[in-house]
């Protein structure tokens, strides 16, 4: 599903009874510049009980799902005034597992863009997304902007991370389009006049060490410095490709700023977002369409869980939550 909110597109905000703002707050100012529409969905999960509260009630478990859905409306509502500044939403109840039924909801309502607050397991000191977020950024179909209370509702400075090892790639054509979605969503949410987007990529030359071991005496080292020199180079060239690829489509946009750093992905994105520091971290989550449902990479969900940022969740083209099937 491609995200097309500068095209009159759809925001689906995930509101909750005790924290509605953030998601909302980022919604509207995103809204502001894309003319975008916002829905607002709320969540109630039936209990597991349910047929033991509702005999030892005396209610119908129907009526007591109508009475959580009802209240959760109204307290969601309640708090959305607070920063809704005169603007009416209507507020949209999903009874069922969360995560199911947001997905749900995308597929019937188009969506082009969820944002939701970030939850944070309890007991954990780093943000560690819990499991309505970790089932969510793995299949949703759509972009996942997942928010945290205390960061930037209008993002100035924004990283999108790409994986430009193109040649070695299983489905090249597959990474290539998700590079570019990668870096036209982080561009597409850098609408402040001052905004820059730091395009990162981590590389790794890892054959260095089979160089070093199949190399004889002197010649070594400038074996291992020409074949690290070369996978540099390669990098920097498609990087430059990615750039002028995305800077066509999107016109003048925000400032680009190209980072080619050595390391692991893992440590590489955790060490830049706060190096620089950043308001929000754009990654691809899952590099594979062949198959329907491909969950999130061990590398991008360890990257994700590291972060101390937002985090906005990018699928490739082609991409199909195993909940909507072919």
């Amino acid at each position: 599903m491609a995200m097309n909110i500068e095209k009159s597109g759809k925001i689906l905000v995930v509101a909750d009874a005790s924290e509605s703002q953030i998601a909302l707050e980022s919604a509207m100012a995103l809204s502001e510049v894309h003319c975008a529409s916002i829905e607002i969905v709320a969540c109630v999960e039936p209990p597991h009980d349910l047929s033991i509260l509702a005999r030892l009630s005396g209610s119908d478990p129907s009526s007591l799902i109508e009475g959580a859905a009802e209240r959760t409306r109204t307290a969601v509502r309640e708090r959305l005034e607070e920063v809704a500044h005169g603007s009416k939403f209507d507020v949209t109840i999903l009874v069922g597992k969360a995560y199911q039924e947001i997905i749900r909801h995308v597929a019937r309502s188009d969506c082009d863009l969820v944002i939701k607050k970030a939850d944070p397991l309890v007991g954990i000191s780093r943000v560690l997304f819990a499991s309505t977020d970790q089932h969510l950024l793995r299949k949703c179909p759509c972009p996942v902007w997942l928010q945290t209370e205390t960061a930037s509702r209008r993002p100035k400075r924004i990283l999108a991370a790409v994986d430009l090892d193109i040649l070695d790639a299983a489905e090249p054509e597959t990474l290539t389009s998700l590079n570019r979605r990668v870096l036209e969503t982080a561009c597409m949410f850098a609408t402040e006049p001052d905004s820059e987007v730091i395009v990162l990529h981590a590389w790794e030359a890892i054959g260095e060490g089979l160089v070093w071991a199949f190399s004889g005496g002197s010649a070594a080292r400038i074996s291992a410095d020409r074949y690290v020199n070369e996978i540099l180079a390669t990098r920097t060239k498609a990087m430059d490709q990615l750039l002028a690829d995305v800077r066509s489509e999107v016109g003048p946009g925000p400032r680009l700023v190209p980072i080619l750093d050595r390391g692991s992905p893992e440590a590489v994105i955790h060490e830049q977002s706060r190096a620089i520091p950043v308001d929000v971290v754009v990654m691809g989550t899952v590099a594979r369409t062949g198959l329907s449902g491909v969950f999130i990479g061990n590398t991008a969900e360890n990257i994700i869980n590291s972060l101390a940022c937002p985090v906005i969740a990018v699928k490739p083209d082609g991409f199909v939550s195993p909940l909507l099937g072919n």
